[in-house]
């Protein structure tokens, strides 16, 4: 897929601001082969250009072995094993598949693009099991792993990438998701908990540093109601945030703790006017702090603007399915509040406007 991206203040995925940019593009290879009866090897090679948040370099984006363990009618059990893909709520296994997107971008309230490659995938295990019935299905899936991020993901997670950060020496996270298909998705329901915890070494920065300890836990709650000509869907998540003994050398003996209760969810309606087109409206709302929602309050502790913490949007989007290889999507965003934009694509917060649009135009091709 390659897309044009035009932004009225601010950058996103490179230089955009009142200007023309074209450096949003993805290249995936999927592969998959069954093999001695019961098992499975998945994987896919991704080439991702965004700004400077990718680089466009090929990497093994998942790859996992699958054994079916027991699989009939009524049941499936089974397991896998290697980089596996994270189920959190609807979109965040298919993100990067322009096809079963719900739009250009997935809603960025909840699937923010500053954390793709933290999110998207993990090296570990997973359990599987799945029960049929008539027309309905119950899933659940657990997945646990060692998770340890690089620095870049760290000035990420941590929102002050002034801050000096240390070497990752521990990394655990596990997801657990039930989920149920009602009349062969007629209707869908959907419950994901997943938590990621890590503990940085500091000693390298200084020897009698503490360790740093961050930890977050979500909530995905999903639902989704189709018809004929009409899709309705919305995800909304509550968290928790803990980073324990940031370090801050320009006052030592003041290392910052960090507790917060963010807040995120959308809602989305798509209309199919027939085969080739269909037109969608969302509403995304993003609260790092729920008890801080402006933003106020970080804005007088740490004098950076506010509005980095929150975002709100409304999107309006059209898509044409010009084939079943080739589909067009062009999208309007009205922006309130910066929360989602990539830390690289802000390279000065001061000159960071707190409401902004967004044009997008996205051609995709499958073979």
């Amino acid at each position: 897929s390659q897309s044009i991206i035009y932004t009225s203040d601010n950058n996103f995925f490179g230089d955009s601001d009142d200007g023309i940019n074209l450096d949003y593009t993805e290249i995936e290879l999927l592969f998959s082969a069954a093999f001695l009866r019961d098992f499975q090897i998945s994987g896919s090679l991704l080439s991702r250009r965004a700004g400077d948040t990718d680089n466009g370099q090929i990497r093994l984006d998942h790859g996992f072995i699958t054994y079916t363990a027991f699989n009939n009618v009524d049941w499936t059990l089974g397991a896998r094993a290697g980089r596996i893909k994270t189920p959190q709520g609807f979109y965040n296994e298919t993100r990067d598949v322009a096809f079963t997107r719900p739009g250009i971008l997935v809603p960025q309230s909840i699937y923010l693009e500053r954390y793709r490659n933290w999110m998207y995938s993990a090296d570990g295990v997973e359990f599987f099991t799945m029960r049929n019935w008539e027309t309905n299905s119950l899933s659940f899936r657990l997945i646990m792993s060692n998770k340890d991020p690089d620095n870049e993901v760290f000035e990420e997670l941590i929102s002050h990438s002034g801050y000096p950060i240390g070497q990752v020496k521990d990394g655990k996270s596990a997801i657990a998701k039930l989920l149920y298909d009602y009349d062969t998705g007629k209707i869908r329901l959907g419950l994901t908990f997943g938590r990621l915890s890590y503990i940085v070494d500091n000693t390298s920065i200084a020897p009698t540093l503490a360790d740093t300890k961050i930890s977050t836990t979500a909530l995905f709650l999903s639902g989704e109601y189709n018809t004929d000509n009409w899709k309705f869907v919305g995800e909304f998540v509550p968290s928790k945030h803990k980073l324990i003994n940031i370090i801050d050398l320009t006052n030592p003996g003041q290392d910052l703790d960090q507790i917060n209760d963010g807040l995120s969810y959308f809602l989305q309606s798509t209309y199919r006017i027939n085969q080739k087109w269909e037109v969608m409206l969302r509403r995304s709302v993003l609260y790092l702090n729920k008890d801080d929602k402006n933003g106020a309050d970080f804005e007088a502790i740490y004098s950076l603007p506010g509005h980095t913490q929150y975002a709100k949007n409304w999107i309006f989007g059209i898509g044409w399915h010009f084939s079943e290889s080739l589909l067009f999507r062009l999208e309007y965003f009205d922006v309130e509040g910066t929360g989602w934009l990539p830390s690289k694509d802000i390279l000065n917060t001061n000159v960071l406007k707190k409401n902004w649009e967004m044009v997008m135009f996205q051609a995709s091709y499958r073979f």
